[in-house]
């Protein structure tokens, strides 16, 4: 999987740390899904999955060049949730504080899309993002998925109740734009 300035790649058991730490950085964790793996036993079960079931699951890591060689970025997810309709969810989009402000987050989106719709059979993506998460939207957005609704007051990551923005993007959808 590669784009000119990035490339995703599966998250193995050596990667966990540097997940769990990304995850729980001040920066990124408000932004996260309040539902993610909590603990490093959790993620890694959830590592482990995806390489067993790797059409079904996805942890992956983006990478950038540097120099000689590729340095960790950020990462990205999906899960299968829809086997018959072909319907995946993205999610756990964290660029490190150190990357952002680079276009990396919607590259990711891009790549990964393009990973689902043509080597997987995907016929439907989907992403959700909190409500008061402006920069998440533009990101999505960006990446071409399109808004499809709100769901009100629908999570509660820190105590009060937050809006989910929820976004969909079908495969022709993305063979039109590139």
């Amino acid at each position: 999987m590669s784009e000119s300035k990035l490339r995703l790649r599966r998250a193995t058991a050596h990667d966990v740390d540097y997940l769990f730490a990304l995850q729980t950085d001040p920066e990124v964790a408000p932004f996260l899904s309040a539902g993610r793996t909590g603990t490093r036993e959790e993620l890694l079960a959830e590592v482990e999955r995806s390489l067993i079931e790797p059409e079904a699951l996805g942890r992956l890591l983006i990478e950038v060049p540097f120099e000689r060689e590729w340095r960790l970025a950020g990462a990205i997810g999906f899960e299968r949730t829809n086997r018959r309709s072909r319907i995946a969810r993205l999610g756990g989009l964290a660029v490190h504080p150190d990357f952002r402000g680079r276009g990396l987050g919607a590259a990711a989106i891009r790549e990964l899309a393009r990973v689902l719709f043509g080597e997987l059979g995907y016929h439907r993506l989907e992403a959700g993002v909190y409500g008061f998460n402006e920069r998440a939207m533009a990101v999505v957005e960006s990446a071409g998925f399109v808004r499809e609704g709100v769901k009100r007051r629908a999570y509660r990551p820190e105590g009060e109740w937050v809006d989910a923005v929820e976004f969909g993007l079908l495969a022709d959808e993305l063979e039109a734009e590139t």
